[in-house]
């Protein structure tokens, strides 16, 4: 398990907790009152980072608003303090990082008088680890709330891994407990053992340091990063690296290592929040709400799942199927949904330019035949090079490299510039992370098209919407999908598809037999992958991750190319269509039928600048054009990552109070912050590395031993972090 966004232990180990920010508004206002989390990273720590990804994952369990009140449910938000792994959402799907994904667990909080400990237990019946699923089991006992004078508080926190909690084969554990014996010392020991998969991982941890933080030292180890000394004062760090801890020179008397700085730091920001610009009050989006489902297709409604703008979620994926009903408990009063899927989606795209010009420095992806047939790589990587500044023979959109994904991420390839060449009044498809997902360029314009997008799921029946009538006709003139694809029409790039340069017609209705599904009027067809095929089938196919069809307009055009001139069209549609569930339409229908309409995600332009980076130099993003999004509660994209060493962080960090949105209309605040200790080469002359006075643990003394998790009737108490009226 890796932490993501935010750390608490590691932050008071490095730096004091805090930062401070001058008010946007108003004393008062949600953007003043907002508290920015920060912490420090370094590999000195990772093997602290599990315990900080638990701290954070726990902390939404709003557990002293439940003492002594019996057993209770929570749905917590696992992508808020856990890495996830690749999810499948690249440059020819949308929106699988965004679908909503929630653990199930239940906590029981009990403490016997105002001067007795907290205990709180926690039971996950199901948690994704590094080899599979898995249970877990916590047990915290709390003997001191944090303060001021010491952060970490007192308590004993076990931890155990299991199989799960009907065979109860137990993968392995850990334990975390804060210093109590040092006079005039605070800190904590670590240690966690643990399977994953045909391996095992061991990891741990002493640190000790005076009341006030200001001095301190601290042994860490980890299987992937080895063993690290650590001495700090209020200014610096100085750090030591080696296999294991008897081979760390601080042991047979060396003192040399890296230092580094305590005051001065480069900050990575991962989750925002936006204001309003004139009031400063957090701006909100509905994204959707909890279900209650049968998982015995009854009308016991025992599960629980959520659904909204991106879709359904489930605690057992594929529990629930079209036409099953839900329910929603709202404050005691159940209210029935009915579920509906549809084979693929209507994506409306809302035309955006950007100045060829502008385009260039912004890295594309770019697919062909030749990705498929060679195999060796995943996609092309394209940019837009000028003669005048790229040493290239004319300006135009050039292959540079080489995509390849592995276990670590993508890795790039580099190849001499090779021109893409368009036929006349030809399109190039590429795909774009910086402008939020495609982008087209027509042959012969001086810029190209990108996209705001939304999905249409049947609620937009309102007078001057699309399906006002119930019902729409689509031209498509470009990558017009022939109807439902077989195994044989997956087989090549254009075998999905009617020939270019026809027009053909398409509809989409609210209701009947092909209710919210793109049927083609040429064959008479829903346009779906065939039923019978599995994700096994297509795997070898150039369409193992869904199909596009090409702009669908709701009037005819002059030409077929016009469908790509911004000046003609500024709005088309396009359907998506696969066999995964962010191929597909996900939606529930109220007692009148009607499909209910959530939020989508704020989506905006931004140009980036010195003045609105957080480090005060944008570098070579100066300039440059990019697309944000936001969901609400720190839910914010469209800000690149790049990997270093293994390690994903964002291209650059916008300062607070930058203004956003098409008129100005939002300011941003950094919610959590990772930052990392700036060089201080020969500063760290009054450090010294020395053996923490608490030595390292070598295995747990205590477990969390807290019995069979209790059956708990009705909706969750708590989710993501929210109590729930």
């Amino acid at each position: 398990m890796k932490m993501t966004n935010t750390a608490y232990l590691a932050s008071s180990l490095i730096v004091s907790t805090g930062i401070a920010h001058a008010a946007f508004n108003d004393a008062g206002t949600d953007y003043t009152a907002a508290q920015t989390k920060s912490y420090v990273w370094n590999e000195a720590l990772e093997p602290i980072e599990l315990v900080n990804s638990i701290l954070c994952f726990t902390a939404q369990f709003n557990v002293t608003e439940f003492a002594n009140l019996g057993p209770y449910l929570v749905l917590a938000d696992e992508a808020a303090c856990f890495d996830t792994e690749d999810d499948g959402s690249t440059g020819q799907s949308s929106g699988a990082a965004n679908t909503p994904s929630y653990l199930k667990a239940v906590a029981n909080v009990t403490r016997a008088s105002d001067f007795d400990p907290l205990i709180v237990n926690v039971w996950i019946p199901e948690m994704e680890g590094g080899g599979g699923s898995q249970a877990i089991k916590f047990k915290a006992v709390i003997t001191e709330g944090a303060s001021d004078s010491n952060p970490f508080g007192q308590f004993t926190f076990n931890f155990d891994f299991y199989d799960n909690f009907t065979n109860l084969n137990q993968l392995g554990g850990g334990e975390v407990i804060t210093l109590d014996s040092e006079p005039g010392s605070i800190g904590f020991t670590l240690y966690e053992s643990s399977q994953q998969g045909p391996g095992s991982y061991t990891q741990s941890a002493s640190v000790v340091m005076n009341s006030d933080r200001s001095n301190g030292v601290a042994l860490t180890s980890s299987d992937q990063s080895g063993a690290y000394a650590l001495a700090f004062n209020s200014n610096n760090v100085l750090l030591q690296n080696a296999s294991d801890f008897s081979s760390l020179p601080y042991k047979s008397g060396s003192n040399a290592g890296t230092c580094l700085s305590r005051t001065e730091f480069d900050s990575f920001v991962h989750r925002y929040d936006l204001y309003s610009a004139s009031s400063g009050a957090k701006v909100n989006v509905n994204s959707g709400f909890p279900i209650l489902y049968s998982s015995a297709n009854n009308s016991n409604y025992d599960s629980y799942g959520y659904v909204g703008y991106w879709g359904l979620w489930t605690e057992v994926e594929g529990a629930v199927t079209n036409g099953k009903t839900v329910v929603r408990n709202d404050g005691g009063a159940q209210t029935p949904y009915t579920y509906v899927t549809a084979p693929g989606r209507l994506i409306k795209n809302e035309v955006k330019t950007l100045s060829l010009f502008q385009a260039r420095g912004i890295q594309f992806g770019y697919w062909d035949s030749t990705v498929f047939s060679d195999g060796s790589f995943d996609q092309w990587v394209v940019n837009y090079l000028t003669a005048a500044q790229d040493s290239v023979g004319s300006d135009g959109f050039y292959k540079t490299g080489k995509l390849s994904w592995g276990e670590n991420g993508p890795s790039v390839a580099t190849i001499s510039p090779v021109q893409i060449t368009l036929s006349t009044n030809g399109s190039l498809y590429m795909y774009s992370e910086q402008l939020g997902g495609e982008v087209k360029y027509l042959e012969g314009k001086t810029s190209l098209t990108y996209y705001e997008q939304s999905f249409i799921n049947g609620s937009e029946t309102g007078s001057g919407e699309l399906l006002n009538g119930g019902s729409v006709t689509l031209y498509c003139y470009d990558n017009c999908p022939i109807g439902t694809l077989a195994i044989g029409d997956l087989g090549t790039w254009d075998g999905p598809f009617e020939t270019n340069g026809v027009q053909r017609q398409f509809t989409f209705s609210t209701s009947g037999g092909n209710a919210l599904t793109l049927v083609s009027v040429n064959s008479s067809e829903p346009v779906r992958y065939d039923a019978s095929l599995t994700q096994n089938d297509i795997d070898a196919t150039p369409h193992s991750w869904g199909v596009r069809s090409g702009p669908m307009v709701t009037s005819v055009v002059t030409n077929p190319y016009d469908v790509y001139d911004s000046s003609i069209v500024t709005e088309f549609y396009v359907w998506e269509t696969g066999i995964q569930s962010w191929n597909q339409l996900s939606a529930v229908q109220d007692g009148n039928g009607d499909v209910v309409s959530f939020d989508r995600p704020l989506q905006f332009t931004y140009t980036h600048s010195n003045a609105n980076d957080r480090s005060g130099s944008a570098g070579t993003y100066a300039g440059q054009t990019f697309l944000f999004n936001y969901g609400g509660n720190g839910d914010f994209w469209g800000i690149p990552y790049e990997q270093d060493s293994g390690k994903y962080t964002p291209a650059f960090s916008l300062n607070d109070g930058v203004a956003m949105g098409s008129s100005n209309q939002y300011v941003i605040k950094a919610r959590e912050i990772e930052q990392t200790m700036q060089s201080a080469t020969g500063q760290c002359s009054s450090l010294t590395l020395a053996d923490p006075s608490v030595p390292v643990p070598t295995q747990v003394s205590g477990s969390a031993d807290i019995g069979d998790m209790p059956v708990v009737e009705g909706d969750p108490s708590v989710i993501a972090g929210e109590t729930q009226s």
